[in-house]
């Protein structure tokens, strides 16, 4: 099965966009052009950054800083019980899938709980699930500018559950010019995946301890947040994925709308996918909806598994 990606929808110079719905819809018909991009499919041979053949193919057109050679921060979520070492494997099946695709730039995948095996990771903490969201926040943005924002690079972000809102922090309190916040930090596009952007659905399950008291409902640190999403310097494209079949976060906060999201995707309740789904599938067609800057939702019946979505979400340097 091939996935065929929909032509480039921005025109910022004329101030419009076409809402095609970029990298959203799952093809079976491919032409002989186009690049095999599930599990086991071959990749056309691309220079580094160019756009995939089948972008090509679909009419694509490349602006200026659209890129497959930016570095990654992949995020993980939260855990109630911090016992297991899986900071990178959390992510294998995300990683590979992207490199399948053409993705070049560097992935880092962060850890920051004591248990976390720091083999293939980028530790900004050793901390427990009684570690504040916020310090986290702080520590990411210490390290994205330590090594990239200091020389002028820019990163993105892909985060899950929690992740997201660590990612959150980072740009908040460096917006705010927050103490212990870097003077500098450059973060081009995040993607969300099953955040709780409005709160988690059933905080009672680990109210004992602070990141999930952090997480529900309204509380100090969600207040701290703010009611939008922030902007790291230059500007920050913001993409947030949901599931209606969540057992862990509604949908209606993982997509919140009238928070400054450029982009909104839900997966309908027929394609199955739950919460971790959204952090691990990479093949498939399934049924979504997704907004344009808190536009009508639009329907597709064959959608992208959510890893293409998000790839293609940070590749993209303009609205969709």
């Amino acid at each position: 099965m091939a996935i065929s990606i929909q032509r480039k929808a921005a025109f910022a110079a004329a101030g419009l966009v076409v809402t095609t719905g970029l990298g959203l819809v799952a093809c079976d018909a491919t032409s002989a052009r186009e690049t095999k991009l599930s599990a086991g499919g071959t990749k056309s041979t691309q220079a580094a950054g160019s756009l995939s053949a089948a972008q090509i193919a679909a009419g694509g057109t490349r602006v200026s800083g659209d890129s497959a050679n930016t570095p990654v921060y992949l995020i993980k979520g939260y855990r109630q019980k911090v016992t297991d070492t899986g900071c990178a494997s959390k992510w294998s099946g995300a990683v590979d899938a992207m490199r399948g695709w053409g993705w070049t730039g560097k992935f880092h995948r962060v850890g920051y709980y004591s248990t976390d095996n720091p083999k293939g990771c980028v530790r900004i903490a050793k901390g427990s699930n009684d570690t504040s969201i916020k310090d986290l926040g702080r520590n990411l943005a210490q390290n994205i500018y330590k090594n990239y924002s200091s020389k002028g690079q820019t990163v993105d972000i892909v985060a899950h559950s929690m992740g997201g809102l660590v990612a959150r922090a980072a740009i908040a309190g460096y917006a705010r010019h927050e103490p212990g916040w870097p003077p500098k930090l450059l973060i081009q596009d995040v993607v969300t995946l099953g955040t709780p952007h409005k709160g988690a659905i059933l905080p009672t399950y680990c109210a004992s301890n602070r990141q999930c008291r952090e997480m529900s409902g309204t509380n100090s640190f969600l207040n701290w947040l703010g009611p939008q999403l922030p902007q790291a310097e230059g500007g920050t494209d913001w993409t947030l994925i949901a599931t209606d079949r969540d057992e862990a976060v509604n949908s209606s906060s993982s997509a919140a709308e009238l928070i400054g999201a450029q982009h909104r995707v839900r997966y309908a309740p027929v394609a199955g996918l739950r919460h971790s789904d959204l952090r691990t599938r990479t093949s498939g067609h399934y049924r979504l909806n997704y907004s344009l800057n808190d536009g009508g939702w639009k329907h597709i019946r064959n959608g992208a598994p959510p890893t293409r979505v998000a790839m293609d979400a940070i590749y993209w340097s303009s609205k969709w």
